[in-house]
């Protein structure tokens, strides 16, 4: 009885410290619940809470677009060291799914969700006390999700004049475009490898070409040489031993097998 409790205490103190493993690489920071204005810059992630996680932060922003009246002509939100004169820090951010302008405001389409990036331990010691902020044109940043991370590839950067088409362009239709450029480049891929087949068919065929006529220059003389292997041919011997047909050896194998199983046998029985 003492064994189960003991047990079942060791087994609820490790759950406790998993979780608390857990709860440290992770955190959710609630920010903004209505539009701060444009051009304005709401509530930031404080820089505690980044260094909590103890390394690199990937930072999952949950956004929503505002285009009030239709008046909305692009969605921008800037990731800046709210401390340090709102300076733009998008430049020392990594991530593969966002896009950025030059200037280094992020750019989202209408109806997009979270924006996502990798911001390095180096880049949080160096904000201020308040933490990462955001300046935005027409998004609202809800929330943020923080957890260990590692850096990821470079942001796409459009340029200015792109902006209004992305920003306005849906998600699906971005999608069926590169999957129609997507054919092209296999039918590219799929002619340069029939070119290499048909060149590899070709080389086979001459070289059948050449070995044929090779063979058929070489048989008249083969011919010629019959009548003397037949002129030459001795006489039949009838002393001479039959030619060795394998059979021999085969049975001073199976000899061999035969012994070595009677001494295993007669081995096992002593």
């Amino acid at each position: 009885m003492k064994l189960k409790k003991i047990l079942a205490g060791f087994v609820a103190a490790a759950m406790a410290v998993t979780t608390m493993a857990v709860s440290a690489f992770a955190s959710t920071v609630t920010l903004d619940s209505e539009y701060v204005g444009s051009w304005g810059a709401g509530l930031c992630i404080p820089k505690t809470e980044l260094e909590a996680i103890g390394s690199d932060v990937k930072v999952t922003l949950d956004i929503e677009t505002r285009n009030l009246a239709n008046t909305a002509d692009q969605f921008l939100l800037a990731p800046m060291d709210y401390d340090n004169s709102w300076t733009r820090v998008t430049d020392q951010l990594t991530s593969d799914t966002m896009v950025a302008k030059p200037d280094g405001f992020v750019v989202v389409k209408e109806g997009q969700t979270s924006v996502e990036f990798v911001i390095t331990a180096d880049t949080i010691a160096s904000l201020g006390d308040s933490g990462l902020g955001f300046q935005v044109q027409n998004v609202i940043v809800k929330s943020a999700n923080l957890e260990a991370g590692s850096p990821e590839g470079a942001y796409t950067i459009i340029e200015e004049a792109d902006v209004k088409d992305y920003c306005f362009t849906p998600a699906e239709d971005t999608a069926a475009a590169e999957e129609t450029e997507a054919p092209a480049e296999e039918s590219a891929e799929e002619t340069e490898a029939e070119a290499v087949e048909e060149t590899a068919e070709e080389v086979e065929e001459t070289e059948a070409v050449e070995e044929t006529v090779e063979e058929t220059e070489a048989a008249p003389a083969e011919t010629e040489a019959a009548p003397a292997e037949t002129e030459a041919a001795p006489a039949a011997d009838t002393t001479t031993a039959p030619a060795a047909t394998g059979n021999t050896a085969a049975a001073a194998i199976a000899v061999v097998m035969v012994a070595a199983g009677a001494a295993a046998l007669v081995s096992k029985r002593k």
